[in-house]
């Protein structure tokens, strides 16, 4: 996503899948560094010393499961779910779980999350306690005090920043200022308890305010 800030070097992130899904993230070479898993999970991510584990649980559940489960290099995992596989994936231990067949872009953003501490998962599972969000430095807003204090124009601008959009793009798109498209996009971060963009878009994604 062109609008999440950059990192101030490339994560290391070790894949279990399959070729076009590493393809489709090695567009963003300037984030991440991609490993494919050579022999096990475990052994890649220790030898590349990743900052970051991605599993594709969607194809191949018993294997993708068990391979998070035995994981005990000490990183985050984001796992690549079918509909509804957030809970088991989850609980195999992953800090993250999102749809298989979201964008690319979702997947970098997904990625940069969880190696920030944040807790991140489908939007059709419910079942991280707080405490568990809290310990993954996820300060979890209710839609009372987030997404339903947003106004209109803000939806707008939040979709917008969802698909990666820079300050001057939103406002080009919603033929407002550059200066007024900053001032919604600070006030979505405020309301988010966001420091970050990509911080706001997964918690808004969260509450079930967009998809990524």
């Amino acid at each position: 996503m062109k609008g999440l800030p950059p990192q101030t070097l490339p994560l290391r992130v070790v894949v279990q899948g399959d070729d076009a899904l590493i393809e489709a993230l090695s567009a963003d070479s300037e984030r991440l560094i991609l490993s494919p898993v050579e022999t096990s999970l475990e052994i890649s991510a220790r030898v590349t010393q990743a900052d970051v584990v991605v599993v594709d649980v969607a194809a191949n559940r018993n294997v993708g499961l068990a391979a998070i489960q035995d994981l005990t290099f000490d990183r985050p995992v984001l796992a690549l779910i079918s509909a509804g596989g957030a809970g088991e994936a989850m609980e195999a231990g992953a800090s993250g779980a999102i749809r298989r067949d979201s964008r690319a872009s979702a997947v970098i953003a997904a990625i940069q999350a969880v190696h920030q501490g944040l807790t991140v998962f489908d939007g059709d599972y419910r079942g991280v306690p707080r405490a568990q969000a809290v310990q993954h430095g996820v300060s979890t807003p209710t839609p009372e005090k987030a997404g339903g204090v947003l106004t209109p124009r803000e939806n707008e601008v939040l979709t917008l920043l969802a698909e990666g959009l820079s300050n001057k793009e939103i406002a080009a798109k919603l033929e407002i200022s550059e200066h007024t498209a900053k001032f919604h996009v600070n006030s979505i971060l405020q309301k988010m308890n966001a420091q970050k963009r990509v911080e706001a878009v997964v918690r808004a994604a969260k509450l079930g305010l967009i998809e990524i």
